[in-house]
């Protein structure tokens, strides 16, 4: 755990502030800037910033008024954007030349666009924010070629979600192999309950199910064996993976193929479900539709004892927009600095999802402990790097296809293994 930080106290002062003015609904009504303080309120900077977590939203507004009181002459107006509709956001306000001066990129995308070549939307921010307190994946994503150009907010760890009461009241234990999925499943249906929950709408909970039964056929090492093109998604134990979320249909809930990712988990938080794919950051989202919801964590089962996996992957890099004004700019990079911080990141620990600071390792919310504890031979999330960054192409556009007979596990793993461009002497940091 962290050292004792000072916005321990600022927060408290700012809590007692809500409490006097109708409490967090208030902040967000009135803005961040209407808290800003003295004749600093007047001379500040206000810089624009998105995130796509919409029910973050007032847990942001602390880590963020935490900033403010520290750096006073810097105002954040904070604005929360459907997950789903945030990349199509960012990406037409950077065409457009307005993307927020704190620029949040999507995760594996700085390095993408770099590398696609031409001129960058952010800028370097070398000598101007601390990143050497992040953990490795961290700073991979942000750092490339000794340049770096910000800092992730957070990370998140993706397996299954579970219902405790569900599983108690039938006497169950959380699966550890594929055979225990299928065994607990199939005694989950006969006693009436939904076993999983699936939003297969959109491509969000099928394409982690897959690459997280794959992950656990091909733990870390093999992970890397098929970013060098030294193994192909087509052998047979890993289009297994790809079977084994086919066989599952019968025990999805009815429907699951027009149900989005918000629905769905809207339907498990309200215990219409026993077991859903979950990220860290899934838990804020389902607390906020259940506040009374008992819900616990586990790796993805393997096909034998001893093989699992968890996918553990960034939040949004937050870096700064080359669009702002010279003051724009300098501003968020202030903000952007201290993202990275261990006062930032315990506040993050404590409020929304896993922190990337090392010296930030425990948290006030047991679901985040429970994940972390959780987590052991973990692959990072396929699309935060460049050689399966387009996996996620082929989840939106051929998932569907699984569902309607179109395409068989071997197809689909075809279809994802043709994405995957490999690179030799790869390495993916350790998570």
């Amino acid at each position: 755990m962290s050292r004792a930080t000072p916005w321990r106290h600022a927060r408290f002062d700012r809590r007692r502030l809500l409490q006097g003015t109708g409490g967090a609904a208030a902040l967000a009504a009135l803005g961040h800037s209407a808290f800003a303080i003295g004749a600093g309120a007047q001379d500040a900077v206000t810089i624009t910033m998105w995130g796509n977590h919409p029910e973050w939203r007032d847990p942001m507004l602390e880590i963020l008024a935490a900033f403010e009181e520290t750096h006073p002459g810097v105002s954040v107006e904070f604005t929360g954007i459907p997950g789903g509709d945030y990349p199509a956001r960012i990406q037409t306000a950077i065409a457009g030349g307005a993307p927020p001066q704190a620029l949040g990129m999507l995760e594996g995308s700085i390095i993408t666009t770099i590398a696609a070549g031409g001129e960058l939307p952010f800028i370097d921010l070398t000598g101007q924010i601390d990143i050497s307190g992040l953990t490795g994946p961290a700073r991979g994503q942000v750092e490339v070629d000794g340049v770096v150009y910000g800092t992730p907010l957070a990370s998140y760890t993706v397996g299954i979600a579970y219902q405790k009461a569900i599983f108690a009241e039938n006497g169950l234990e959380p699966p550890a192999t594929w055979d225990e999925l299928t065994t607990v499943a199939q005694a989950l249906l006969d006693a009436g309950a939904t076993p999983l929950v699936l939003g297969a709408k959109d491509w969000v909970h099928p394409y982690f199910m897959y690459i997280g039964l794959t992950s656990s056929v091909l733990g870390p090492e093999g992970f890397e064996q098929v970013r060098r093109g030294e193994r192909m998604l087509t052998e047979p134990d890993l289009v297994a993976a790809t079977q084994l979320l086919l066989d599952m249909q019968p025990f999805y809930q009815s429907g699951f193929q027009a149900t989005d990712y918000v629905t769905a988990k809207a339907i498990f938080a309200n215990g219409q479900g026993a077991m859903q794919v979950a990220g860290t950051a899934d838990f804020s989202g389902y607390r906020e539709v259940n506040p009374e919801a008992d819900l616990g964590f586990i790796a993805w089962p393997g096909p034998e004892a001893g093989m699992y996996a968890t996918n553990t992957g960034m939040e949004l890099l937050y870096t700064v927009s080359r669009f702002a004004s010279p003051e724009a700019q300098e501003a968020a990079a202030q903000l952007v600095n201290w993202l990275a911080t261990v006062e930032a990141q315990q506040m993050v620990s404590d409020l929304i999802a896993l922190p990337v600071h090392v010296e930030v390792t425990e948290s006030s919310d047991p679901i985040r402990q429970e994940t972390v504890a959780a987590r052991g031979l973990d692959v990072i999330v396929w699309y935060d790097l460049p050689e399966t960054n387009q996996t996620t192409t082929v989840a939106t556009n051929e998932q569907g296809g699984l569902w309607t007979g179109r395409l068989t596990a071997e197809q689909f793993a075809e279809a994802m293994q043709a994405s995957i461009v490999p690179a030799a002497g790869v390495a993916t940091p350790e998570a």
